[in-house]
């Protein structure tokens, strides 16, 4: 039976855990076969992992310290390089500790995934909540790199669900990013040969847009600094138009002109 693996990141955010996240991953219909949750810059006290082991009693988990470049892509990185050697066949899932999964998120990504004859990853639909109210979008049907040189059409941390082979194949995460790491991993899963996507076409996980001030999707110097980073690494494949769809979309949700970005 493929397993399913939960890997969380956190700074670390002991509240967020305990209220939002953890939560979320204990009242799974299917839970874990192991979860995985790894800190940056220092570990977890232990009251807090005391609490979580009470949350769910059980599931096996593992707690580290981000091993690699600080920020939450070495920390998902530190998690996905121990996974790949304990679990090496397993579905990874991601939930970023201040978001949260539907009761049958897992079981519905894995009832997809043995349907569709094991595909590399299943994409669920995420809601996006602001102060608790949805921002309305249809779930993701369909894919292309295209969709995330413009922006993210709804890939992210918190609904990426995929085999440990294919991310280890990817490269991971790209550790030199402060953010836009969810669509440079996709773009570059998407450019792997014979990469195989499903859909569940059902949102069953929650983005809470900047719930915390320290979150990577507020506008500030970090998010700055890694458009540009990203425009580097990605301008020479954007055609005009794309490259317009862009800069609107810095501009609207940032305030940023190409000036900013070159």
């Amino acid at each position: 039976m493929t397993q399913i693996i939960g890997l969380v990141a956190t700074c670390p955010r002991v509240e967020a855990l305990l209220t939002t996240s953890i939560p979320s991953i204990a009242q799974q219909s299917r839970l874990p076969d192991a979860l995985v949750i790894v800190a940056d810059r220092q570990g977890l006290p232990t009251n807090a992992r005391q609490a979580i082991r009470a949350l769910i009693p059980a599931t096996e988990i593992h707690f580290l310290e981000n091993a690699r470049a600080s920020g939450v892509a070495g920390t998902w990185n530190t998690g996905l390089a121990f996974i790949q050697q304990a679990w090496p066949e397993s579905y990874i899932a991601i939930l970023d500790d201040d978001d949260r999964w539907d009761t049958d998120h897992l079981a519905l990504c894995m009832s997809t995934a043995e349907s569709e004859s094991w595909p590399d990853v299943v994409i669920s639909g995420l809601r996006i909540c602001v102060e608790g109210q949805e921002i309305p979008r249809p779930p993701l049907k369909i894919l292309a790199v295209n969709d995330f040189l413009i922006g993210n059409p709804g890939w992210q941390g918190s609904n990426t669900f995929a085999t440990a082979t294919k991310l280890v194949a990817a490269g991971g995460f790209r550790e030199s990013l402060v953010c836009c790491h969810d669509r440079d991993l996709a773009i570059r899963m998407l450019d792997l040969p014979e990469t195989r996507i499903s859909f569940t076409g059902r949102h069953t996980a929650t983005w809470n847009l900047n719930a915390y001030p320290n979150a990577l999707s507020r506008p500030g110097p970090e998010k700055t600094n890694a458009l540009r980073h990203f425009l580097a690494l990605h301008g020479h494949r954007m055609s005009l138009e794309i490259r317009q769809r862009f800069m609107s979309r810095c501009f609207e949700l940032f305030s940023l002109t190409a000036d900013e970005l070159q």
